[in-house]
This record gives C-alpha cells, sequence and structure tokens, in this order.
C-alpha cells in the first residue's frame, strides 16, 4: 500500500477506495475510511502495519483522524467495540 504523505491521500485496499487523513501521533500514522460500501476503518501504527477494524462508520473514523489524541480514541472508542483484522505490515 505505498501512500504520499500528505494530509489527506488514498489507499486501495480489496479493489476499495478509501481516503486516508495523516495524523500527528506517537503510535498511529494514518487513518483511513472506505468512499463507499461496508464500514471499516484502516490504522496504519507506527512500526506495527495496517489493521482494519470491521463495522466502523466513517463518522467514527474521521473523528478517530481529528480527536486530539488519535491512540487515545482508537483505544477507548473503537478497540473495544470492533473486530480487528491485521491487514499489513
Amino acid at each position: 500500500m505505498p501512500l504520499a504523505k500528505e494530509p489527506n491521500s488514498q489507499v486501495w485496499y480489496q479493489d476499495r477506495s478509501f481516503n486516508v487523513r495523516w495524523v500527528k501521533s506517537s503510535n498511529v500514522d494514518w487513518v483511513g475510511w472506505p468512499e463507499t460500501g461496508e464500514p471499516l476503518m484502516l490504522v496504519k501504527y507506527k512500526g506495527d502495519g495496517i489493521y482494519g477494524y470491521i463495522g466502523v462508520s466513517r463518522q467514527r473514523a474521521v473523528a478517530a483522524a481529528v480527536y486530539p489524541s488519535t491512540g487515545e480514541y482508537i483505544n477507548r472508542i473503537i478497540k473495544p467495540h470492533y473486530e480487528v483484522v491485521r491487514i499489513a505490515g
């Protein structure tokens, strides 16, 4: 999944286009969400690969990306309630 490090980019996964927002975080590089289709939030962790959180709505993914602490939001709001799969890395 090569990706330019721009504030907002796109990445393709399983023939779906994802909007990506780079974040300022000690643990997270970027958060992504699909333009269409089933809800799935992608998270690229620093040095640990890309993970998909199944069922996370676009609104929650955007909220994670703009929250003052993206890692805190993911740990508190996303991880306890959504299934996760390792995608790459």
